[in-house]
């Protein structure tokens, strides 16, 4: 049985990423941050906990080399997702389908993309399951916008949460 790193959030990851990445043009649909409290379309986006395949057996590192082989990012993009929560040039659709396959190889993300949070939460991925609800109502596009959506409005809020911390 492999073991997994457990509370290494995926800002961490992706840093981690920079040093094993090669360059290639990339290219997605950029949505606003708006946060409506939509309980209906927020319960669409969740997984079943019942039916929702549990976490693999699968290393983060493992699952950013894997999703790498198929989706290459830049290092400059992975620099400013961990700076900023975004990528640099979200109408680049390559980024965004590292995303999906990062977040679905690990079990976050469901094959018709849903959230299972329990997996999200037990991998420390996300902060809190409020976090998780509230960033639900950014997943709107494609299936690869949709993850980068999610992801951005998890990462914001991190890094909005930590900076606050930071200045007590």
């Amino acid at each position: 049985m492999k073991q997994r790193t457990m509370a290494v959030p995926l800002y961490a990851l992706l840093l981690l990423l920079t040093l094993q990445v090669a360059t290639m043009p990339q290219g997605v649909h950029g949505c606003s941050m708006m946060n409506n409290d939509n309980t209906e379309q927020r319960g669409a986006q969740l997984a079943d906990s019942a039916t929702a395949k549990k976490m693999p057996e699968i290393t983060m590192q493992e699952a950013v080399a894997q999703c790498n082989r198929t989706f290459v990012i830049q290092p400059d993009y992975l620099a400013e997702l961990n700076e900023t929560g975004s990528f640099p040039d979200e109408t680049d659709r390559i980024p965004l389908c590292f995303i999906r396959c990062y977040l679905q190889t690990l079990g976050i993300l469901t094959e018709d993309d849903k959230v299972n949070k329990e997996t999200a939460l037990a991998l420390n991925w996300a902060t809190s399951s409020e976090t998780v609800d509230e960033c639900l109502d950014e997943m709107t596009g494609s299936g690869c916008e949709k993850a980068y959506l999610f992801t951005r409005c998890i990462m914001t809020r991190a890094l909005v949460d930590g900076k606050s911390k930071d200045n007590k």
